[in-house]
């Protein structure tokens, strides 16, 4: 075999090749380049750059990921998650019939990390794996300063309880009165199947628990806020959540919170199967969401 042949068979091999990746299916444009790598914190950040420079609307809004993100998080679709004057800080945090709840908690928890600047992910209604099936988490903030799980307790009435109690008391008026799991002993629940499912030494782990209640409700007797949890009202949150944020220091790098969030991507893609199987077992349980 000449040369010349040689060089033409390898020309015909490449053309075939170019040629049959180009029609291979591309990926998510919002989420990967166009030859299939995936993309960083740096390439959306330069995207929301240039898109801002040339006047494209809507990049200035808050991203799933830290202010740059990975897409626009489907689940701000909610008023509160867009600019609106009508609905401000004070309207969120003081919800006197709860009907934002979750919501507001997170809306609350992603204009802290947006004051803050690091990088974060916030995610929302997890399902994570459990040895009894499946455990959910309201809200999970992966932050450059640590992990935070935050419970959501959209409750009125009086709330008493203690750290070693299995359940805490709802007491609404002298006649009626509901106990609920212990929400503190619930995150640390959830924080030990995150810790198992991602893979995280215990000693190695930088968890915070948070524990939201409604302003509905009175907390009359419970466990104090230490290094690993606290417990407010929703209208307190922001400024406990700011003042935690900013007095850690950065533990993880922008790398690692996006390999632990496409890690936790099939937690929040969970079959109706799973979420009603979890509903019924929270039920037989007495687990108050």
């Amino acid at each position: 075999m000449t040369l010349s042949t040689l060089i033409g068979i390898v020309l015909v091999l490449a053309l075939i090749f170019f040629k049959i990746k180009s029609k291979a299916p591309k990926k998510n444009g919002k989420m990967f380049h166009s030859d299939g790598r995936r993309k960083t914190f740096h390439d959306f950040e330069q995207e929301r750059k240039q898109g801002l420079d040339h006047g494209i609307r809507g990049l200035d809004k808050p991203f799933e990921l830290g202010g740059y993100g990975i897409t626009h998080a489907p689940t701000r679709s909610e008023n509160f998650f867009k600019p609106n004057p009508k609905f401000n800080d004070e309207r969120i945090a003081n919800d006197p019939r709860g009907i934002f709840a979750e919501a507001a908690m997170m809306a609350l928890t992603a204009r802290v990390c947006d004051t803050d600047k690091r990088k974060y992910v916030l995610m929302r209604n997890l399902y994570v794996p459990a040895r009894a099936g499946y455990t959910e988490i309201d809200a999970l903030l992966l932050h450059q300063s640590g992990i935070y799980v935050l419970e959501s307790k959209n409750l009125s009435g009086e709330i008493t309880g203690y750290l070693e109690s299995e359940r805490w008391n709802q007491h609404l008026n002298e006649h009626t009165e509901h106990t609920f799991h212990n929400p503190i002993r619930q995150n640390i629940g959830h924080i030990l199947a995150l810790e198992h499912f991602l893979k995280i030494r215990h000693e190695q782990a930088h968890f915070i628990s948070f524990v939201v209640f409604s302003d509905r409700c009175v907390l009359r007797k419970v466990p104090k806020d230490n290094e690993f949890w606290s417990i407010v009202h929703c209208s307190e949150l922001k400024d406990s959540l700011l003042q935690r944020i900013t007095s850690r220091k950065t533990i993880y790098t922008p790398q690692q919170l996006e390999d632990i969030y496409y890690k936790l991507q099939s937690c929040a893609n969970v079959s109706e199967e799973i979420k009603a199987k979890h509903r019924e077992y929270a039920q037989h349980r007495g687990i108050q969401s």
